[in-house]
């Protein structure tokens, strides 16, 4: 299943007017980028899980979210760490782990694990998640022609719109080509999977050249089907199909304003520093 490219199914989402979409990312990349209370997270996440399981993706969440694993953990593991050097800043929680190793000249070193160690990279993680399973919710129900005619409504160039339109279609390539990448070297014997976190990660950065050269190979070939085919932005386009905002629209905003007023809310009521 190619998880990363646009699903031609009959869904709310598949409906929605395409500059619905592009807001509905917009406003859900700001909000988790502010929002940092587990509770409110935890309940945008119950909201999202609604919407794709409402508009039947859920499967390709879950495939996502599976690829996503290695950064999660990463991340989760990283704030761990870092939290470990640092003081709670929320006291009366329950103590894991602490202890005063010797440094040089007499100094000493304080580690401390506690519980909100745990929540900080929970919450990091959960954000980031977030924030990139909005993206490919919309990647996953707009096509390329829609993404296009949606920015050109307003009133945005046809040479950027096409720009803009074309980063959507890229992205969905360069995970294909780094999952060509991993999969030709798991057939030399490099380990993937069956290994632990920090050789993922290691593994996962020597894919990077290689990847690095696929990219710009395949750059290269797009510039070069672009001047082949003579394309000229200020050609006028007419389209097939048009859009308009309908009812579908308007119920869409209103769920996702009660979810976001909620999520503020919940926020305010159940902040913890992170």
């Amino acid at each position: 299943m190619d998880y990363l490219q646009y699903v031609d199914a009959d869904s709310l989402l598949h409906r929605l007017d395409p500059r619905t979409k592009f807001v509905f990312f917009l406003v859900m990349a700001v909000l988790t980028s502010v929002i940092k209370s587990g509770v409110a997270l935890l309940f945008l996440f119950a909201f999202f899980i609604a919407m794709w399981c409402t508009c039947r993706i859920q499967k390709y969440i879950l495939v996502l979210a599976g690829k996503l694993k290695v950064l999660l953990a990463f991340i989760f593991l990283l704030w761990l760490i870092l939290g470990l050097f640092e003081t709670p800043a929320v006291q009366g929680g329950p103590i894991f782990f602490e202890t005063m190793i010797p440094f040089v000249n007499g100094q000493s070193i304080h580690f401390c694990f506690d519980w909100y160690d745990l929540y900080k990279g929970a919450v990091y993680s959960l954000r980031i998640f977030l924030m990139i399973s909005s993206f490919y919710t919309v990647l996953l129900t707009t096509n390329f022609s829609e993404i296009i005619l949606g920015l050109q409504k307003w009133r945005i160039s046809y040479a950027l719109a096409f720009g803009i339109g074309l980063i959507f279609q890229i992205i969905p390539m360069i995970i294909t080509e780094l999952n060509a990448i991993m999969e030709a070297q798991s057939s030399r014997g490099l380990e993937i999977e069956d290994c632990g976190w920090v050789t993922k990660v290691k593994n996962y950065v020597t894919f990077s050249l290689p990847l690095l050269f696929r990219v710009i190979s395949k750059g290269q070939a797009i510039s070069l089907a672009m001047h082949y085919y003579q394309l000229n932005f200020a050609v006028h386009r007419s389209t097939y199909k048009g859009i308009k905002a309908t009812k579908y629209d308007a119920l869409f905003v209103a769920a996702n304003a009660v979810a976001i007023a909620i999520t503020i809310v919940l926020r305010m009521q159940f902040y913890i520093p992170v």
